[in-house]
Parts: structure tokens; C-alpha cells; sequence
């Protein structure tokens, strides 16, 4: 039992520590009653020493402050990864739609935080009450500046769905043509920044309490977050990607991409075509699963090896199959983007597990992620191979689990300080949710096996004369244009110089062998530059005369003969002893 005179002084205690908390907001949330709200959930769920400093956090968790904010609840114990997680995702609920989304965005990323927090963030849900219909309409009517009914034949105000960045709604437009409506929440874009103020503070709490943190990079993550955020609220994006969408599966009569209507739409507002039919998990007939889930996954790897350009959530509510087997896709608010470089090494890292060439594995990973200061690259190899022991070797194409062997690689990522791209890390969300759901809908299908052609068909193209043509020119100019400015690059260099103003650290050992090197850097440099003629006069020559072998001509040959001359020299003066 406490002594009754020690009652005022924790009430005091409660007082400052609200009161810094709130004051602490308002210099980041300029709305004071957002400020006293988010102070709040943010203490009712045991996170108060992000906004305060560690003495006021302890007296916080005394009795009386605590009873005071959050009543009888018993105030949570930081004490395990488990607990910690279950907490945090009960506070970006509480928090609203930006925290929701940005936890949604964490789950996807097991190469930076733990699984635990994976596992638990998964189960977010956007919890928001529909938007009354008069402010829907009101909405639609500023975006067109005419009333809903005479821009549509009907509109039902009850909502199909309601999230946090938008609802969606039937309609009928006046040719008869079923459509749905998603409609902006009003006023929704002033508190998602006031939110993104809010989060980009709470980062650097978080990275000031807990240091360890800063290998995580989070300031990255919130970074990456409101560039994502920003295209997700701007629905003339969502407009433009599906319509790229439609063009990419033009030639595929059993994917059906929604029309888009221009004339409908604008940055609050997209009117799409309606696409109903049964879910891809409702399907009984076994014939008829095994063929869906097969076009279903031809989709899938077409957007990832082809084309590049993918949807970022295709879990079973937003895949239906309409009559006839056609599969009909929907939501394309979230897409990732592979460059043609980052799918040429996805594809290496995939024909290195077939062959399992363990350490290429290893180091491709390590080529795709972004390395911390100092890494222990053998400790980080010997994490990869015992990953894909485990999980790959010896086992046969259709038990491989793909999902528990990205989930270990990213884990084993962050253990040693190595960061994925955002691109990667979605595109390995989507790969497994393709693998999951397929797998769920047609046991024994081989996820794998069907994405082969996509596979060799980049690895074809990659090798091909013209892919090998287009390579040579760019790399040939961009040599090129490096030697055009070195000239300049030197003669800043000894303005300083003359200047007083470069500073050099050097080590004076064995000035004999500096020089040697010297030489010998020179020496390589030329060979490049020979290299580099070689392969642009050679790719440029290919289209003037005869073509006398493997598509070349006489002087194509020549140059290019030369350029693997001073390559193959290059390769061998690196192997030279010094």
C-alpha cells in the first residue's frame, strides 16, 4: 500500500508528464486536441518514453498515473518480443489510417524487423466507420462539378467497402454499364501529413532511446513510406496503372484488367468497370481449380519477369473467376516496379538455387542489399548457406518454400546488417503470396516450374545480339563521357591544389611500389578505353555491310575482336602479382 502523502506528488508527476507529452506533439501536430489524443494512446499503450524522457516514463508507470489516463487497465510490460508486438499493433489501430498503413508496409519487411513483429503487424486491419453518403456525393459532385444523379444512372450510397483512405461504391453509369465508384475520405490529406510529421518524430525517439535501432534505417522506411502514401492518395496514379495494366495483358483474353473511365475520374475520384464472379478459393471442381490457379500464376510471373511492373497485393479478395474461367483482377492502389537489371538478378538468383551454387546465392544477395558500415561477409555467407540447406538443397522443385526461405534469408539479412531495396522486399511478398494462394488452390501445382518460360525468355533476351548491341553502346558512351571529363576533373583537382585547398591523407611506404602501381593503373585504364572503342565501334558497324558471321560484319568483328583483346589483357593484368 502507498502512503496517502504520496498521492500529490505522483498527481504532479502525471501532470508533467502529460503535459510534456502534449507540448512535445504541438511542436509536430499543430492541432492541440490530435496532440492530447495521440499523447494518450500512445501512453495507454506503454510506449510513453517515446515521447518522454526516461525519468517521466518511470513516473508514468507508477499506480496513480497510470489509473489516472488509462483507469483500471494493468499497464503492459515491455518484457517480451511477443507482448511488445501485440502492443504496438492495438496502438497504430487506436492511432488511425497513416499508422495502420505504415505497420501494413513494416509487415511486408522481414529483413528489418523481427518475425515476431511480422506475424502480428500481418493481422492490421483498417477499422473506420463508412463516410456518410451526402459527404460521398458532395465529393464526387466538387470533382465533376455536377450532382451525382446526372453523371450517373444510379448510385448506391451504401458502401461495398470502407478503408481508410477510401470507400468504394456500385453505380450505374447512364449507358447502363456497372461500375464502382472509389471515393477520397474528405479531409483526409491534412491529417495523414500532420500523421507523417507525427511519425518521421517518432522515428528519431525511437533511434535516440534505442540506438541499435539506426541499423534498420527507419528514417528510410518513413521516407519510402510517403512517397508510397502519396501515389496511394493521388488516384489518377491508380488511374495510369491500370491502364498500363490493360496494355501489358491486352493479348491475354483470360486475364480481365477493369476499364478505366477518364471522363469519370480525378485525383479523389476513380470510376472502374465491375467485375464480379466467385472468389478463387470458392472453386470446387478439381479440373477447373488446377487450370485457374494456372493462369492465375501466368499472370503473376508475367508481371514480375516481363514486365516489371506488378501488383503489389494479389491475395485471394482481389482475384475473382468469372464465367467461362476468365480471371478478373482488382485493387491496383499498391504496384511495384522491377528495373530490367533488378529481374536479371533475381533471375541469377534463381538459376543459382537449381544449380544450388550456395555461394553465388550468397553473394548476389549481398549485391542486392544495401550493406551496413562493417559487415562480416563469411559470417553473412555461412548464414545464406545454412538458409538454403534447409530450405532448398536436396529437395525437389515443387517442395521448395519459398515463403519460409525468403522470410529466413531477410531475417538473416538483418542479423548482419544488410537492408533490401523496398522493390525487392515487395516483389518477395508477392512471389509468396502467388506461390500461397496457388498451392492453397490446386495442391501439388509447382509455382516454380510455371514460372520457367518467363525465366528463359529473359535469359534469352539478355544474351541476344541486340540486348548485347544496346549494352556495349551504353556502357562504350558512358566510358566515353567519363574520359570527356577528366580533363576538367584534373583541372579542379590542381586548383586546389595551386589553392591550398586539398587535403589528402598519405601514408608514405615504399615510393618505388606507389609508382609502380601508378603505372600499372594507367596501363589498365588505356586498355579499358580500348575495350570501350572496341565494343562501340563494333555495335555501330553491325548495321553498315555484309554480314559475314554471327550477324556481324567484317569491321564489326574487327572491332569487337579487338575489344576482347584488351578485356581478356584487363582480366589478366588484375591477376598479375603486384
Amino acid at each position: 500500500m502507498v502512503p496517502p502523502m504520496d498521492e500529490e506528488p505522483r498527481s504532479r508527476s502525471l501532470i508533467r508528464t502529460l503535459y510534456s507529452s502534449t507540448q512535445t506533439l504541438l511542436t509536430v501536430v499543430k492541432d492541440a486536441a490530435r496532440a492530447r489524443r495521440i499523447a494518450g494512446i500512445v501512453a495507454r499503450h506503454g510506449f510513453s518514453q517515446l515521447l518522454q524522457s526516461r525519468a517521466d516514463h518511470e513516473a508514468f508507470q507508477r499506480e496513480s498515473a497510470r489509473k489516472e489516463l488509462i483507469g483500471d487497465a494493468e499497464a503492459p510490460s515491455l518484457s517480451t518480443k511477443l507482448d511488445l508486438a501485440t502492443r504496438l499493433v492495438a496502438m497504430l489501430e487506436e492511432l488511425g489510417p497513416t499508422f495502420v498503413k505504415f505497420g501494413q508496409i513494416l509487415s511486408t519487411r522481414p529483413d528489418l524487423i523481427p518475425y515476431e513483429f511480422v506475424k502480428r503487424l500481418q493481422s492490421l486491419q483498417d477499422q473506420v466507420a463508412a463516410v456518410p453518403s451526402d459527404e460521398v456525393r458532395r465529393t464526387v459532385e466538387l470533382a465533376f462539378g455536377q450532382p451525382v444523379d446526372a453523371l450517373f444512372a444510379a448510385f448506391d450510397d451504401a458502401p461495398l467497402a470502407s478503408a481508410s483512405i477510401a470507400q468504394v461504391h456500385a453505380a450505374t453509369l447512364k449507358d447502363g454499364t456497372e461500375v464502382v465508384v472509389k471515393v477520397q475520405r474528405p479531409g483526409l490529406r491534412p491529417v495523414i501529413e500532420a500523421d507523417l510529421s507525427l511519425l518521421r518524430f517518432l522515428v528519431e525517439q525511437v533511434n535516440a532511446i534505442f540506438p541499435e535501432t539506426e541499423t534498420f534505417d527507419l528514417r528510410g522506411m518513413v521516407r519510402e513510406f510517403e512517397t508510397s502514401l502519396r501515389r496511394e492518395l493521388d488516384f489518377d496514379v491508380e488511374r495510369q496503372s491500370l491502364e498500363r495494366f490493360q496494355r501489358n495483358f491486352k493479348d491475354k483474353p483470360r486475364v480481365h484488367i477493369p476499364a478505366v473511365f477518364p471522363a469519370l475520374s480525378s485525383r479523389q475520384v476513380l470510376t472502374m468497370e465491375r467485375i464480379r464472379g466467385r472468389k478463387l478459393t470458392a472453386l470446387h471442381d478439381e479440373v477447373e481449380r488446377r487450370d485457374v490457379a494456372h493462369v492465375y500464376l501466368d499472370a503473376a510471373y508475367q508481371m514480375l519477369f516481363k514486365d516489371g511492373f506488378f501488383h503489389g497485393d494479389l491475395h485471394p479478395g482481389n482475384v475473382f473467376v468469372e464465367d467461362g474461367g476468365r480471371l478478373g483482377l482488382i485493387d491496383f492502389g499498391m504496384v511495384g516496379r522491377l528495373s530490367r537489371q533488378n529481374r536479371e538478378r533475381m533471375v541469377d538468383v534463381l538459376f543459382s538455387l537449381m544449380s544450388e551454387d550456395l555461394e553465388n546465392v550468397a553473394r548476389l544477395w549481398f549485391s542486392i542489399g544495401r550493406p551496413g558500415t562493417s559487415v562480416d561477409y563469411p559470417a553473412f555467407e555461412a548464414e545464406v548457406v545454412d538458409v538454403l540447406e534447409r530450405h532448398i538443397v536436396g529437395r525437389e522443385l515443387e517442395q521448395w518454400d519459398l515463403a519460409a526461405f525468403f522470410r529466413d534469408l531477410a531475417a538473416g539479412a538483418v542479423k548482419h546488417g544488410i537492408r533490401l531495396p523496398a522493390d525487392f522486399t515487395m516483389m518477395f511478398k508477392a512471389m509468396v503470396t502467388t506461390e500461397g494462394l496457388a498451392r492453397s488452390v490446386a495442391a501439388g501445382i509447382n509455382p516454380v516450374e510455371a514460372a520457367r518460360p518467363y525465366i528463359e525468355a529473359l535469359v534469352r533476351d539478355r544474351y541476344s545480339v541486340d540486348r548485347v548491341k544496346q549494352k556495349a553502346l551504353v556502357e562504350g558512351v558512358r566510358v566515353i563521357d567519363l574520359l570527356w571529363a577528366l580533363p576538367s576533373t584534373l583541372e579542379r583537382i590542381v586548383e586546389k591544389v595551386e589553392a591550398g585547398d586539398l587535403r589528402v591523407r598519405l601514408r608514405h611506404e615504399r615510393l618505388d611500389d606507389v609508382a609502380a602501381r601508378l603505372s600499372q593503373a594507367l596501363n589498365r585504364l588505356g586498355l579499358a578505353v580500348l575495350a570501350a572503342a572496341g565494343a562501340v565501334t563494333g555495335a555501330l558497324a553491325m548495321e553498315h555491310g555484309p554480314h559475314v558471321a554471327l550477324g556481324m560484319t567484317p569491321i564489326s568483328l574487327v572491332a569487337f575482336g579487338i575489344a576482347f583483346a584488351a578485356t581478356a589483357s584487363f582480366v589478366v593484368s588484375l591477376w598479375r602479382p603486384r
